[in-house]
């Protein structure tokens, strides 16, 4: 087996955990391949994965989830060793690293599949921006506190207009994100759906809505609100690329071609890391 480790050195402090990590490979006699540091402005190349069974990720949730859709295209399972703060993607943490690490080589464990989102926005029927999203796709305002009108359409047949703060659509790995704070549902990270939750609606109509993950979501950005003072939309994938809108500009989103393959060491860790912070809260 080969790895490939990427790690975060503002989580990983004097890379302490990465050289037990290399020392044990290196005891065991496992290949890995250069240490790769993760920053927000990280481009994995196939020359780093190349050859590789699996990628080991040192960070948080927001690290791992850089990763992973970095290596999407390379098609290696992933593991994340949690050094942050508790998260649903990194949930092994340093407690129990050899029996975990070993259990790797000895490829003891299940592979979870979760779904991508790919959102195209548009302007004067132009492609402007393409990206994918692990988590979830995120319009709202920015500059001064302005409402947002949309408008929203499900393959094709228009559903509602919406004034709001702004709309999330997450896959259900996002469902326990900014989703969540916004009042949406928890679901199985595993499943295959689309959530759209609007950010404070000024509508009875503010519950979030669950489609197939074949549906395909159009955002349209309305008017503003008060034309003389305008608005600034922003389009967030994954908090990370974004890009500013205008009024007429749209968003397409489906589900992307692709998948993330998580490495799991049992089939239970989502309800049990679920039931953490259910207690914490």
């Amino acid at each position: 087996m080969k790895v490939l480790i990427c790690v975060n050195p503002y989580k990983d402090k004097g890379l302490e955990v990465c050289k037990k990590i290399c020392a044990f490979f290196d005891e065991k006699n496992v290949s890995y391949a250069n240490v790769v540091t993760v920053t927000r402005d990280t481009n994995l190349s196939v020359n780093d994965a190349e050859g590789c069974d699996a990628v080991l990720v040192l960070g948080g949730d927001g690290t791992l989830m850089r990763v992973a859709k970095k290596c999407n295209k390379f098609n290696l399972p992933i593991i994340g060793i949690n050094l942050g703060h508790l998260g649903f993607l990194a949930q092994t943490g340093t407690e129990g690293l050899e029996e975990t690490l070993g259990r790797l080589i000895r490829k003891e464990y299940i592979l979870e599949e979760r779904m991508l989102l790919k959102g195209k926005v548009y302007r004067n029927n132009e492609l402007i921006m393409e990206s994918e999203a692990l988590n979830d796709v995120c319009i709202n305002r920015g500059g001064m506190l302005q409402i947002l009108n949309f408008d929203i359409s499900v393959n094709g047949m228009f559903l509602k207009s919406y004034s709001a703060d702004g709309v999330i659509i997450s896959t259900p790995t996002g469902s326990t994100g900014y989703n969540l704070s916004a009042g949406g549902p928890i679901v199985e990270p595993s499943a295959d759906m689309i959530l759209v939750t609007p950010i404070a609606a000024h509508s009875f109509m503010n519950r979030s809505i669950l489609f197939k993950a074949d549906d395909s979501i159009k955002i349209k950005i309305g008017e503003p609100h008060d034309e003389e003072v305008g608005q600034t939309v922003l389009a967030h994938f994954d908090g990370a690329d974004h890009i500013e809108l205008q009024s007429g500009d749209e968003i397409v989103i489906t589900k992307n071609s692709g998948h993330v393959s998580f490495i799991q060491m049992n089939n239970v860790n989502f309800l049990e890391t679920l039931n953490r912070k259910l207690r914490e809260n």
